[in-house]
């Protein structure tokens, strides 16, 4: 449940900072919640971004909301003369840098083959980074709760889908946001989703050769 609190919350973090999301960041229960569960998983060396991450919401509410929305629109958006840091994993995996490619089409696939159905109200592609983790969120939720046997099979989901349509670019993603963002609140969401990531990786025992394998595809498809 500690990893499922933990994608959840940075699914949220990452989706537009409309009334009802922005209210949730600027409330800050969430980073209690984010440090217990990683407390749980690691011996520490979170709480520096995560008291960044508390202290950039301190401030005028209005001043700060419209902070928020305007960097969210400039890093993942809307920018000139491109967009900074693109929330998409067929940008990073698609030769150009094409979106809506074939593998937005795969991670839609994964979607379906194991039973799940994007919301009828979505107005994002299914390989923005707040619907790969929030599914990654529903994933280890439905562990916590199963028995031996059906836990072995979703471990093995989470898996596949992590080495195939997460790790391979998110660290890119992250990077972009650590060096170009305006923003101590985003600046501190990569960061912090970057060494997640890391976590998540040596925890469900991706192989080097694996994330290697991944990388250089990702390399062919980009040129």
């Amino acid at each position: 449940m500690a990893r499922s609190t933990i994608y959840n919350i940075l699914s949220l973090c990452f989706t537009y900072p409309e009334e009802k999301v922005c209210s949730w960041i600027l409330e800050g229960k969430w980073i209690e919640e984010i440090k217990e569960a990683l407390i749980l998983l690691t011996e520490g060396g979170f709480e520096k971004n995560l008291q960044t991450m508390r202290d950039s919401l301190k401030g005028e509410r209005e001043d700060i909301s419209l902070e928020l929305a305007r960097e969210y629109t400039r890093l993942f958006i809307n920018a000139f003369p491109h967009v900074v840091a693109p929330p998409y994993g067929s940008v990073y995996m698609e030769k150009d840098g094409l979106v809506f490619g074939k593998f937005t089409s795969a991670v839609l696939g994964f979607y379906h083959e194991t039973g799940f159905t994007l919301k009828e109200d979505l107005h994002d592609l299914p390989d923005h980074i707040a619907h790969e983790l929030e599914f990654m969120g529903i994933l280890t939720g439905q562990e916590a709760g199963t028995s031996r046997s059906e836990k072995v099979k979703l471990e093995e989901t989470q898996m596949d889908f992590f080495s195939r349509f997460i790790l391979p670019w998110v660290p890119s993603f992250c990077q972009k946001l650590l060096e170009q963002s305006r923003s101590s609140f985003y600046r501190n969401l990569g960061d912090l989703t970057r060494e997640f990531i890391q976590m998540e990786k040596n925890y469900l025992g991706v192989s080097e050769e694996t994330n290697s394998q991944n990388s250089i595809e990702a390399e062919i498809r980009g040129g």
